[in-house]
């Protein structure tokens, strides 16, 4: 199932309901999904004593929510720091009337991607309102509090200037008009990896397709070869990846992937 790029306003607004088997399905106006994706900065951080549960709280200056981890998957969060911004996807859960993010990819992005990804985001949007689907959230946003931690003292070496003038550069400047400037022609495979292309919705069964094409000519293809040869993030790749074994068209081994007709 997708899991559609949004803004966190949008996760925290979204309306859940469960599917046949028990399951949460999250309606947003990108449409219906046990999963999403979004992009922010780390704020806070929690580990229990017992390190069985983990926490990170990612705020995009839309809303804020959190990530959640059990178990083994709290080692997840041993390589991020706050401070740091993130592209996270993952399955959606509620508990206590708090919509969370049960991640299961997160990979550190600089503030230019942030950027691109606002601006895709824009575009989106834009493409959905004139549709007649609409963005306006009368109901106030809820903000959670941060779970108990250590107190976390700023480290004046991180990249927290950089994170500021990127945020700063977003307020100033309508998005509409950084549209007009940087187009998606401009981000090519020439560039730096971290600014990669980026696609709508509608194209991600096309980027399965490519995805699965490229394994069916070489099944042991690394998911970094991939994000290479079709200038798509890791992110997109272990997605599709995912989606491709859910439908039963590949099975993981030893040696890459097995193609199933």
């Amino acid at each position: 199932m997708i899991a559609y790029k949004m803004r966190i306003i949008d996760l925290v607004n979204g309306k859940l309901k469960k599917d046949d088997l028990g399951g949460l399905i999250l309606s947003t106006p990108f449409g219906e999904s046990k999963e999403a994706r979004v992009l922010g900065t780390i704020v806070d951080s929690y580990r229990n004593p017992e390190n069985t549960y983990g926490s990170i709280t990612v705020d995009d200056g839309t809303s804020t929510v959190r990530l959640k981890a059990f178990s083994d998957k709290v080692e997840l969060f041993d390589k991020f720091n706050v401070g740091e911004i993130v592209d996270v996807i993952g399955r959606v859960g509620e508990y206590q009337d708090e919509i969370y993010i049960s991640p299961d990819n997160l990979i550190p992005v600089t503030p230019n991607y942030w950027l691109y990804r606002e601006l895709e985001l824009s575009k989106r949007i834009k493409e959905l309102t004139e549709k007649g689907l609409s963005f306006d959230y009368t109901e106030e946003t809820p903000i959670y509090a941060p779970e108990e931690s250590e107190p976390y003292e700023e480290d004046e070496t991180t990249e927290e200037v950089e994170i500021g003038e990127a945020e700063d550069e977003l307020r100033e400047t309508e998005v509409e008009e950084l549209m007009e400037e940087i187009s998606e022609e401009e981000i090519t495979e020439d560039e730096e990896k971290d600014d990669m292309s980026f696609y709508s919705e509608s194209d991600e069964e096309e980027i399965k397709e490519n995805v699965f094409n490229l394994l069916k000519k070489d099944p042991a293809v690394s998911k970094t070869e991939i994000s290479n040869v079709l200038s798509i993030d890791e992110l997109d790749v272990e997605l599709s990846l995912a989606d491709l074994e859910d439908e039963g068209r590949i099975k993981s081994n030893d040696d890459g992937y097995e193609i199933i007709e």
